[in-house]
C-alpha cells in the first residue's frame, strides 16, 4: 500500500509510569523503528496504533472487493455508491486504480 510502505509496522502504544504516553512504529530491536511521544491519552495512542495496523489489511479487502466487481467473470456487483466508496478509501490510503 502506498500509504504505508515507509512505516514499519506492527504499531504499538503505551503509557510510562509518568503517565505519558507513546506510540512505536516497528520492532525496537531491529531497525527501522520509529517512537513518538506524546499523545493526548492512552486511549488515543491505542486508537492510532490500531488505525496504523489495520490500514494494510483494510486496503487489501478493498483492493480485493474493486478486482471482483471489475472482472467480467464474476456474480459481483455493488451500488455505485459502494463503488465510489471504496475507490475514495483506496485513494486516500495511497492506492490508485
Amino acid at each position: 500500500m502506498a500509504g504505508l510502505k515507509h512505516l514499519p509496522l506492527p504499531a504499538a502504544s503505551g503509557v510510562r509510569a509518568d503517565g505519558t504516553t507513546w506510540i512505536s512504529l516497528g520492532d525496537p530491536a531491529k531497525p527501522p523503528h520509529m517512537q513518538f511521544d506524546g499523545p493526548i491519552c492512552a486511549k488515543a495512542a491505542a486508537e492510532i496504533a490500531r488505525t496504523l495496523n489495520v490500514a494494510p489489511l483494510a486496503a487489501k479487502a478493498l483492493l480485493a472487493v474493486r478486482a471482483a466487481c471489475r472482472d467480467p467473470d464474476t456474480d459481483t456487483a455493488l451500488p455505485s455508491a459502494v463503488g465510489e466508496a471504496v475507490e475514495t478509501a483506496l485513494a486516500a490510503m495511497g492506492e490508485r486504480s
